[in-house]
């Protein structure tokens, strides 16, 4: 379904994806692991065309998005759930809901769709007139997950789901984005959670300052433990 050929993306004269190749099958949760700088968030920013890449191509559903407009992509098909979660603070939770919905004209869906979120995370029912700013972090990142399913995306890109949380509300939102996917949301998980993320991926990608160091295209654990492995040496070698 997403496909990164040899991207290679720069900040000014400063590199910071090196000939990066990634593919996400349809119906797959693939991950991507890697400390802090390693490039992960650049990556999305170039699928989504914040930064456009130097060299190399971004397709999607089998067309090349390469360069295009922001908006243009996300239109597509492409649901996001940024780093930090950014909901709207001063916006209610359905307020907040409705903003993912923007593009639909459809009034019947954009209910339709409201009801799911509430019923994927009760809480946000509960709190449906509550601002989003005055919430526990667990429950801002349920928000941005519904904000971003309300343009019922083809694809979720998911950056860093689990920063910041409890291990119990880290659990919860996994236990989520597994559900989501095996209802037929292709998945893209950026994470540094590695061992986490892995238990639940299909395949995975190592990134270390801009490259793919590693990877696992199989779904079986004798490829996840090798890419484990690399992940633990990496992580090992970093904290020396």
């Amino acid at each position: 379904m997403l496909e990164l050929i040899n991207v290679f993306t720069a900040y000014g004269s400063v590199p910071v994806l090196k000939n990066v190749s990634i593919e996400v099958p349809e119906g797959s949760i693939t991950c991507l692991l890697g400390s802090n700088g390693a490039g992960k968030s650049t990556t999305i920013n170039t699928i989504l065309g914040f930064v456009k890449p130097k060299s190399g191509s971004v397709i999607f559903c089998g067309e090349d998005i390469t360069g295009k407009a922001t908006e243009t992509i996300v239109h597509k098909g492409i649901g996001v759930v940024p780093e930090g979660r950014r909901v709207f603070p001063k916006m209610t939770v359905e307020e907040n809901l409705l903003v993912g919905a923007c593009a639909c004209k459809d009034k019947g869906k954009i209910a339709q769709n409201i009801e799911r979120a509430y019923t994927l995370f009760p809480r946000l029912a509960e709190r449906r007139t509550q601002n989003a700013g005055t919430m526990s972090g667990g429950e801002q990142q349920m928000l941005a997950i519904s904000r971003a399913l309300m343009s019922d995306p083809k694809i979720l890109l998911l950056d860093e789901p689990s920063l910041g949380l409890a291990p119990l509300v880290v659990n919860d939102i996994f236990d989520t984005i597994a559900k989501l996917n095996k209802d037929g949301t292709t998945v893209l998980l950026i994470e540094q959670n590695g061992f986490k993320a892995l238990e639940m991926a299909h395949r995975g990608y190592l990134m270390q300052k801009g490259e793919i160091i590693a990877c696992c295209t199989e779904n079986t654990g004798e490829a996840k433990e090798q890419l484990k492995a690399a992940y633990l040496r990496h992580h090992s070698g970093e904290a020396k």
